[in-house]
């Protein structure tokens, strides 16, 4: 799943942010036709988001078992939204980073590049028998700049038209050393090169406000055609080449939600999400056993989010809040689907994510908020196809944000 749902320190608090009337900025993305609901003003959304993760995974190719983890953390994944309500219209917009927005960090190697080195062996000549001072690291950010247009029909019903700009860039480094030849000195084999692509896409979403107490919402964002291009490969090896084309689209994603007001201070909500991967263009994948060509997007299968979230309104200052959201991968063949370069260094399958924070009002216009949340993955064993041995994957993640959003 290339899209991302935690994209404010509101979400990782609460989970939940699809129905969302409370004024935070970052409706522009979890519920714009909401927006022209709001009293009028102008409202921003400043925050960052903390990534501390810790996939793993372990195989052996017959000389030993081998152990990689992710090294490092990733202390920026910032986003800030603005919108302007005026009578029965709004306008928003935003820069944040929709999808991506990791680097996985293997100082010490991985699966792939174990694979690609044992691979190449043969090939070398100079008799090189082991492979040395492996590293990878890899990064892929996907920003997005969208333009809404919100429109209040009645005091109930409100709508939103709008667009988005997408800029994806990749980046991946790589290096093994081949070594233990009696007739040829040590080789070292490097990968370096970056990847980009430019899309745009559409936004269309409802809200209705069926009374004080209930409101549903629904929005939904299109498929983002995207083609990368490789460049500024400056590795002594191509892994590809400069000018090679691939595609890898933003998939569409259908955003549902709802909000009820269960008393006075108690506040539930539930958030559904589906992302139609398999409208993707996202290439072909040749199964090594068998030879057949699969769409990798048919391959990934379709995935969805269920989350569920409360806010408690403790006085006039503070709000505490704590949700949960469960992602579900539908693949159709997960085997096939790794056989992709990085899969095994960063995790994609089934995961419950448990968030909660708080939010303080310094003012009754600026509200600080702060959120921390812990991502699970039950331990799972996916066999090569490549390789054909098992590899043991394990993971998990923290994040830790701060926002602050202000209303004139």
């Amino acid at each position: 799943m290339d899209n991302l749902a935690n994209m404010s320190a509101k979400w990782i608090r609460s989970n939940v942010r699809n129905a969302a009337l409370d004024g935070g900025a970052d409706m522009v993305n979890y519920n714009p036709a909401g927006l022209a609901i709001l009293h009028d003003g102008i409202y921003l959304s400043f925050s960052n988001q903390m990534l501390f993760r810790s996939p793993q995974h372990a195989f052996n190719f017959g000389a030993g078992e081998l152990s990689y983890e992710q090294d490092g953390s990733d202390p920026f994944l910032p986003m800030f939204y603005a919108a302007y309500k005026k009578n029965k219209l709004a306008v928003s917009t935003g820069v944040y980073v929709v999808g991506g927005g990791a680097t996985v960090d293997y100082p010490y190697g991985s699966f792939n590049t174990n694979l690609i080195g044992n691979m190449m062996l043969p090939v070398m000549g100079g008799d090189y028998s082991s492979l040395d001072k492996q590293m990878l690291e890899a990064s892929s950010y996907y920003l997005a700049v969208p333009l809404n247009f919100s429109y209040a029909i009645s005091e109930k019903v409100a709508v939103s038209l709008g667009g988005r700009y997408i800029r994806g860039i990749n980046n991946t480094k790589a290096g093994i050393t081949f070594s233990g030849s009696n007739l040829a000195p040590d080789y070292a084999l490097n990968i370096d090169y970056k990847s980009s692509a430019t899309g745009y896409g559409a936004i269309v979403g409802v809200n209705y406000k069926a009374n004080d107490k209930l409101n549903i919402a629904i929005h939904y964002e299109s498929r983002v055609k995207l083609e990368f291009e490789v460049d500024d490969n400056s590795g002594n090896y191509e892994l590809e080449s400069d000018g090679t084309k691939r595609r890898r689209d933003l998939p569409a994603v259908l955003n549902t939600g709802l909000t009820y007001q269960l008393t006075s201070k108690l506040i539930a909500g539930a958030d559904f999400n589906y992302y139609f991967q398999k409208g993707a263009e996202w290439g072909k994948m040749q199964h090594p056993e068998t030879g057949q060509y699969v769409d990798a997007s048919d391959a990934a299968g379709d995935c969805f989010t269920a989350n569920l979230g409360f806010t408690y309104l403790l006085n006039d200052k503070w709000q505490l809040s704590a949700g949960g959201s469960f992602t579900n991968f539908m693949y159709d063949d997960m085997e096939l689907y790794y056989t992709k370069m990085g899969l095994y260094e960063a995790l994609k399958y089934d995961n419950l994510n448990i968030g909660l924070g708080a939010g303080y009002n310094i003012t009754k216009n600026i509200m600080v908020d702060l959120g921390v949340a812990r991502a699970f993955w039950q331990d799972k064993t996916i066999r090569s196809l490549h390789a054909g041995i098992p590899v043991s994957v394990t993971d998990k993640s923290y994040v830790a944000a701060i926002g602050v959003d202000i209303r004139f």
